[in-house]
């Protein structure tokens, strides 16, 4: 009975230790935060200022190794890799420690140095670039620290327990054989020991699983809520590393304020403007004896398209064929009839001889214009067709020694730099623009044309040049003339377009891109740029718009960095995260 009862004993207690174990950990105070392996190998220092955003990215390294850190380098406003930039760097510390920066791509450079010691430096980049000029301090750059990773992290939790455990098994094996040989002397307190024993047995055996009660360790049983997270991140959020952001080129831009809105959306057509086309046509009936220029080729004004021959008819053919002969009769007289007077020049009038000669000279010039006529080109005049303005060379369906008619289309040059709009607008709208006081529509109207027949749409601001006099009966709308700048050759002549009027707004609304606008399950989101390397999707209600801009009546505030460039591979990435 007394093996039994000390089998008991010590088997209960050591139960109970394990118990004590499986519910150790937890903390029902003020949680001490510990680091937490991420996952990386590497550590990640930022910096930011109002001109530059810098992320130095370093393996772990040990003091008196040669160290290779990464540094990246990008505009705080737009995201852009800033490119050749003049980078110094010094230590705090240490201010005998010398840096080597080289650039390795746009934005991105690589810092060598060698630490002489294992512990925390503070480095200072002097940065300029991009006509800025900035100081970034760059804190906690930690030599001879080293990363734990999942795995580590796991093992040395498992490792502590095991350790843990046996020492309570221990303990609780010793404290149950010193109880029995206790309670082995006094035989009515070894029954009533027995009992409460038995007892402690049945309610220290744990309900759930050993992995089960482990987990619960650590628990706060405070009512504050954490945010959920993806790892190391929110769920509303997605981390992108700045090589990254240069290869997909993601750019951001300052969210503002503005007193523009939506007003009109009109419907218009894009026409070349005044003098922006020339059609070149045939003066007469002739052929053409060349081609200078090709198809989409740029010309300048006067410059020679190609060369054609006038046609003659058989009356102007013997016509022709009778003055060569008769101008070639001349000279031969007016040659001999010099010949002459030289002959005998001492006896002769000198007022007779310049005339000789005037008349040998004007009948000589008669003849070689003739003899032009006569040779390759016998059978008309040559003249040089030139373009009336600079532009390009429209399409056109020509060849040598074609015969052309008088007043047919040889050519058709555009010069498309400058295009016109005309678009038409209705009599209930034309309020909206405060017709017909155009100076005052220029303060306080912008017109942007958008090409709606390629794939891409594109948009231009334009400008207002006049109203049109003219009603049409039809449906009773009248014209806008527009004129838009097309140096970037986006836009073509005979494309029909859509026009944004937007027109001054009593109060200041939020206004983005409209190209930062994207969606999540059907809903607008716009990606904010939170951190170097961190962007939060913001979900946001949209007010009027157009192809450039979009107000934000809700989910932004002023000065917030958006996504306005490479918001798909932004997305893209956060679903895929």
């Amino acid at each position: 009975m007394t093996s039994i009862k000390t089998i008991l004993i010590t088997t209960s207690l050591t139960l109970i230790g394990f118990v004590a174990v499986a519910h150790g950990g937890e903390d029902h105070g003020e949680k001490k935060e510990e680091s937490k392996p991420t996952g990386k190998s590497w550590f990640t220092v930022n910096s930011v200022s109002d001109n530059f955003e810098v992320v130095l990215r370093y393996e772990p390294f040990e003091a008196g190794e040669h160290a290779e850190m990464k540094l990246f380098v990008s505009d705080y406003e737009t995201n852009r890799a800033i490119d050749n930039a003049r980078i110094e760097i010094t230590c705090i510390e240490d201010g005998d420690l010398k840096f080597k920066v080289t650039q390795h791509e746009p934005g991105i450079y690589h810092v060598e140095a060698t630490f002489p010691e294992n512990k925390e430096y503070s480095l200072v980049a002097n940065i300029s670039g991009f006509g800025k000029a900035d100081l970034m301090i760059l804190e906690s750059v930690d030599v001879g620290k080293k990363i734990m990773l999942d795995d580590e992290h796991s093992h040395d939790q498992s490792s502590w327990f095991n350790w843990k455990a046996m020492l309570l098994l221990f303990v609780g094996l010793v404290a149950g054989a010193v109880i029995t040989r206790l309670i082995g002397r006094n035989k009515v307190m070894s029954q009533k020991t027995f009992s409460v024993m038995i007892v402690l047995l049945t309610i220290s055996i744990p309900v759930g699983s050993y992995e089960t009660v482990f987990a619960h360790g650590g628990e706060d049983h405070d009512e504050q809520k954490e945010k959920p997270t993806r790892g190391n991140m929110a769920v509303d959020e997605a981390e992108i590393l700045k090589e990254t952001q240069f290869l997909f080129d993601i750019r951001t831009a300052l969210t503002g304020f503005s007193d523009f809105q939506n007003a009109l959306k009109l419907y218009g057509k894009i026409m070349p403007v005044t003098n922006g086309e020339a059609k070149i046509i045939a003066p007469q009936n002739a052929s053409i004896v060349s081609i200078n220029i090709g198809i989409g080729e740029k010309v300048s004004k006067g410059q020679i398209l190609a060369v054609i021959a006038q046609n003659f008819d058989a009356a102007e053919q013997i016509q022709l064929a009778t003055a060569s002969s008769e101008a070639v009769a001349a000279y031969e007289a007016a040659q001999k009839e010099l010949q002459r007077l030289k002959s005998i020049d001492d006896i002769v009038a000198k007022k007779d001889l310049i005339e000789a000669e005037i008349q040998y000279k004007t009948a000589l010039k008669n003849k070689k214009i003739y003899d032009n006529l006569s040779g390759n080109y016998a059978r008309g005049k040559v003249l040089s067709v030139k373009s009336p303005i600079s532009g390009v060379v429209d399409n056109f369906n020509l060849a040598i020694g074609q015969q052309i008619a008088q007043g047919e289309k040889l050519f058709s040059v555009y010069n498309t730099k400058t295009l016109k709009v005309e678009a038409q607008i209705f009599d209930k709208d034309m309020h909206q623009l405060h017709h017909p006081d155009l100076i005052e529509i220029s303060k306080d109207v912008k017109f942007f044309v958008e090409c709606i027949q390629e794939e891409k749409h594109y948009s231009e601001s334009a400008h207002l040049i006049a109203f049109g006099n003219v009603v049409n009966p039809v449906n009773q709308s009248s014209q806008v003339i527009l004129e838009l700048d097309n140096s970037q050759g986006l836009f073509k002549p005979g494309q029909f377009a859509n026009v944004y009027v937007t027109a001054k707004s009593d109060e200041n609304l939020l206004v983005v891109p409209t190209s930062a606008i994207s969606d999540l399950n059907g809903k607008p989101v716009v990606f904010t740029h939170n951190a170097p390397e961190l962007f939060k999707v913001n979900f946001v209600q949209l007010g009027q718009g157009n192809t450039n801009e979009t107000i934000i009546l809700k989910g932004l505030k002023e000065k917030e960095r958006i996504v306005v460039n490479g918001t798909y591979q932004v997305k893209s990435i956060y679903l895929n995260q």
